[in-house]
């Protein structure tokens, strides 16, 4: 299409859906929609992209997005994108137009149909309103690895209220349980469960930094899965590839990886 001055105008198209927003060109589509909790916490507007659908993968294209996205919604800093590992072309086109690899996330899940659930062992227990505050401080620098960290844009203070908050919200009806490990009556590290339907997942695993390498992690998995048996089929994790640590414990008690993403991190200029 062309406008009066003689040169191209892009024919663009915004549709809301809920909270979200579908970006139209042609037959190419961004989706996206903005993270509130996130970015109440963290000081900026960020939003998440939940689908990229292309004909082609154009840089030129993914840039005149860009630039239409930061013109539409000007509060705009910062999008981020989770996407499976093998669209190598799709990344390969985002990170020409800007995008940072910030992570690598990986998915683990082991099968629990046909089995019974165990009691917990004596060193663990469900939460009680007493931890939340132990738990907070526990999780504020457990996450190192998180993606999150990775993006010096980001505020690591802020990143650590994150997480604090997160198991909070995990301790307050968030998750559908929160398992504590005691060491001498004093809470040492937290697993947060979560189920969907017949799949369980951990949401949020840590372990006090004064206590780690006593296997107090494994003992969070194990208890974790007692809890879980009767209740869903399988459970899944979500890690980084470079905390292997984790991935070999998660491997250790049957779990197996399943898929590996890639994220993606885009802020706009001022």
């Amino acid at each position: 299409m062309i406008n009066k001055n003689g040169s191209e105008k892009e024919d663009f198209r915004v549709i809301k859906d809920g909270d979200s927003y579908t970006i139209s060109h042609n037959n190419d589509i961004f989706n996206i929609k903005k993270d509130e909790w996130d970015s109440q916490i963290l000081g900026i507007n960020l939003y998440k992209i939940n689908k990229i659908e292309l004909n082609s993968f154009d840089a030129n294209l993914i840039k005149k997005f860009l630039d239409f996205i930061k013109l539409k919604f000007n509060d705009i800093d910062c999008m981020t994108y989770k996407i499976e590992s093998t669209n190598l072309e799709l990344i390969n086109v985002l990170q020409k137009n800007g995008f940072t690899l910030v992570g690598v996330p990986i998915k683990l899940s082991v099968d629990l149909s046909g089995t019974q659930g165990d009691n917990l062992e004596p060193s663990v227990r469900l939460s009680k309103n007493d931890d939340i505050s132990i738990l907070a401080l526990i999780a504020r620098d457990s996450f190192l690895h998180a993606y999150r960290y990775n993006d010096k844009n980001l505020d690591k203070n802020k990143v650590d209220d994150l997480y604090s908050e997160w198991i909070k919200n995990c301790c307050n009806g968030r998750a559908n349980a929160v398992l504590v490990h005691e060491t001498e009556n004093i809470p040492t590290g937290f697993i947060a469960c979560k189920i969907n339907g017949r799949v369980g997942l951990i949401d949020l695993i840590a372990v006090d930094k004064k206590m780690r390498g006593k296997g107090i992690g494994q003992k969070l998995v194990l208890n974790s899965l007692s809890w879980f048996k009767d209740k869903v089929n399988r459970v899944e994790v979500f890690t980084e590839a470079m905390n292997y640590p984790s991935i070999k414990m998660y491997q250790s008690n049957g779990f197996k990886i399943d898929w590996v993403g890639a994220n993606l991190n885009y802020w706009f200029k001022k």
